[in-house]
């Protein structure tokens, strides 16, 4: 171990312009004008619970009476794939020129849509925490465009989750205005007709077009401080790594110098 400070400290200013050199270097790549900063926004709701539209779930009394506000893991997982969905990338994608945004324009518009949504996919993410929300996030270079993107998307996504709802609806209240039909046809005024249109009134209010879909917990806003890149970290790691880095070499270095007199023999 003494032989190795030893080594360190004979090539220490080598060692030391080294990692300057490379710390210099990483405090001008992180400059904006080449690493340009990333902002973040976020956007968290909750899915409202859709069991008015489950068939199976609207003639159960005993899933009925506890059924939780909040929609549940087959809910979420259908909004996330909407979300994610090349459909709704792309309605984002041309309504903010993207491609121009990230300047991928080409003579070749298929290849330049391709690389546009991967470099969407690469700064867009949806996903359900911990809690059963669903956190939505864009990073730009434009604080404003990342915040409004993030609004798109979830509207965008929460219209056609809503069309999914509707057709649903429409098939179930069919269903029960033709079961309230046969009740009264058969001229029995019995709990269960009595029921049926209880079921039908409720059903055609949560049916209404004030439905809500979304519990927002978060609303997206122009971040204010960049979320990438972390320039103080990234020259800390540049300077941690550079001087390891250097101090392994010098050692190594030596010890091929010096086999002999380390024990050593040269291959």
């Amino acid at each position: 171990m003494l032989e190795i400070l030893k080594i360190v400290l004979k090539w220490k200013n080598q060692i030391l312009i080294f990692t300057v050199v490379a710390v210099l270097a990483s405090v001008i790549i992180t400059m904006p004008f080449i690493m340009p900063p990333y902002y973040k926004s976020n956007m968290v709701f909750y899915l409202s619970n859709p069991t008015s539209t489950d068939r199976a779930a609207l003639f159960n009394e005993k899933e009925v009476g506890g059924v939780s506000i909040f929609g549940g893991k087959e809910d979420i997982n259908r909004f996330l794939n909407i979300l994610n969905s090349a459909v709704v990338n792309l309605y984002v994608i041309q309504k903010y020129n993207l491609t121009k945004h990230y300047k991928l324009e080409g003579e070749d518009k298929a290849l330049a849509t391709f690389y546009t949504q991967r470099e969407f996919n690469s700064n867009f993410d949806a996903v359900r925490d911990d809690l059963g929300a669903i956190e939505v996030s864009m990073l730009d270079t434009d604080a404003k465009l990342a915040s409004n993107i993030v609004k798109d998307v979830v509207a965008q996504s929460d219209s056609i989750y809503r069309s999914m709802l509707a057709g649903n609806k429409s098939t179930v209240l069919a269903l029960l205005d033709k079961q309230i039909v046969q009740k009264q046809a058969s001229g029995k005024d019995d709990e269960e007709l009595r029921k049926l249109i209880s079921i039908r009134d409720q059903y055609l209010v949560s049916s209404s077009a004030d439905f809500k879909t979304l519990y927002v917990v978060e609303e997206p806003v122009p971040a204010i401080k960049k979320y990438k890149p972390v320039r103080w970290l990234i020259v800390l790691v540049t300077a941690v790594a550079s001087l390891l880095f250097a101090s392994f070499s010098v050692i190594l270095i030596e010890l091929y110098k010096h086999a002999d007199k380390y024990g050593f023999q040269r291959s």
